[in-house]
């Protein structure tokens, strides 16, 4: 059977089939003697019954023809067949339909490519939906753009991040976002990409919702069909402000770290030195003070080593404590003992001095050491250090205080920060910025708080709690 021939019938006034073509009745699966003389809308379904007796009979009786009249036929073994209708009207002299002569026309593969069609469509409309939801909950702003560099999507991300709606992908809109120092180079590349069809990469500042202006990283690349078209960009924009502001505080660490390891390594170079041009002669009235000097330089390359490795075990998770009963004011007592200082600092406890902890004591003792160095350091004109121990509730609070020159309350919040360092008229006092940040650490893992006060002119507190 060929899907290219037609099927012919004619049909009396009173819509019955007076004659067929064997196209048509092949297709149906009846005989012409099956058919002749029988209504027609016999061969239609309910609906197409209906259509054909309010539309087509009056069309062909008013307009003396209908063009592409679409129904179904029914086979004989009940299946449907679609064709198209194209008839005629036969008129007697009077101008009266006598009969009507009908073309069938086969539209089974063409309803069957027009369901497909349809059904791809719906499958592609879905698939769009569905990237576009996983798009709107990707933290990185998402967008593309047609083959020209037109923007024709963003995600939930850009609006959010521009307080916009997703409409708004005017260029002007767009560049206004970008920071002017960098808009021109970005223009250049981008046109650079769309001419050439290359990958497009870039850092670039955009401002935020609150006027901050923050770096992101820009990516785009084309997407060809299977015949190498140029469609369509897809880009995003991932927000890398923190990332950088990482890498400039690393750099910055490494800096300091080099610089603070170098100070005590070359002076206990030269004093090695001076060592051994007197190694014959051991009763040099030098060698004393050269010994000591050289113990405090590997002392403060020790302490810089341990801040190193304590950061690095809270980074990796691998600082343990060991903890026991003890005694907070004996624990304090060796502190200041061990602690080298001159003889016009005096250190005083004060409180309750029967007080115990469930803690690692080495730990601790870390704790109140850097705490008292810090005073020593940071406020030298303080004679007198006190520490304090006390209660309040069922928690053990511990306070080191002196009498300096204080700390300024912005930067009482960023005292425990990590690489953070305190400056004091216009100079940063020495240290990798690790002693309060491992401090902290310690203290939260024993599940207690840390903090400081202070007030300029009057001095500074630090203090820290356990349980009790």
């Amino acid at each position: 059977m060929s899907k290219r021939s037609c099927g012919y019938f004619s049909l009396s006034t009173e819509g019955k089939i007076v004659k067929i073509n064997n196209t048509l009745l092949n297709w149906l699966g009846y005989t012409e003697a099956e058919l002749i003389d029988e209504k027609f809308a016999k061969l239609l379904s309910k609906g197409g019954q209906m259509h054909y007796e309010m539309f087509f009979l009056p069309v062909v009786s008013m307009s003396k023809a209908a063009k592409e009249f679409s129904y179904e036929l029914i086979h004989k073994d009940g299946s449907l067949m679609a064709v198209l209708l194209n008839a005629s009207a036969i008129l007697d002299k009077e101008n009266k339909v006598i009969a009507i002569n009908a073309v069938a026309t086969d539209t089974t593969e063409r309803k069957n490519y027009e369901k497909e069609l349809l059904r791809s469509k719906r499958i592609a409309e879905q698939e769009k939906k569905r990237l576009e939801f996983m798009a709107d909950l990707v933290p990185e702003i998402i967008w593309s753009a047609t083959a020209k560099g037109n923007i024709d999507y963003v995600n939930a991300r850009f609006c959010q991040y521009f307080n916009c709606n997703g409409s708004d992908t005017r260029a002007s809109f767009i560049l206004s976002k970008v920071h002017r120092d960098d808009l021109k180079s970005l223009l250049q590349i981008w046109y650079k990409c769309l001419s050439t069809g290359d990958h497009l990469q870039k850092e670039i500042r955009l401002i935020n919702r609150d006027g901050m202006y923050e770096w992101h990283l820009l990516k785009a690349a084309l997407f060809l069909d299977e015949d190498g078209n140029m469609t369509n960009w897809f880009g995003s924009c991932a927000n890398i402000n923190e990332h950088l502001k990482a890498l400039k505080k690393k750099d910055e660490f490494i800096s300091i770290a080099s610089h603070e390891l170098k100070t005590p390594i070359t002076s206990l170079k030269a004093v090695l030195q001076l060592l051994d041009r007197m190694k014959n002669d051991p009763s040099h009235k030098m060698l004393p003070s050269l010994i000591e000097k050289a113990n405090r330089n590997i002392d403060k390359v020790n302490s810089l080593v341990e801040d190193l490795l304590n950061a690095s075990q809270l980074n990796q998770g691998s600082l343990h404590l060991n903890k026991s009963l003890l005694n907070l004011a004996e624990l304090i007592g060796d502190c200041v003992h061990h602690i080298r200082i001159e003889q016009r600092y005096e250190i005083i406890t004060e409180g309750d001095k029967s007080l115990q902890v469930f803690a690692d004591e080495g730990r601790i003792e870390q704790v109140v050491t850097n705490f008292i160095t810090n005073a020593i350091k940071y406020a030298p004109e303080s004679n007198q250090i006190i520490i304090r121990l006390k209660t309040a509730g069922s928690d053990i609070i511990v306070e080191v205080s002196d009498k300096g020159t204080g700390i300024s309350a912005e930067k009482i919040p960023h005292l425990f920060d990590r690489y953070y360092q305190v400056e004091n008229n216009g100079s940063k006092y020495s240290g990798l910025g690790l002693g309060l940040f491992i401090c902290a650490e310690i203290i939260k893992r024993h599940g207690g708080e840390i903090g400081a006060k202070s007030i300029l002119g009057e001095g500074s507190t630090f203090w820290f709690s356990l349980p009790g």
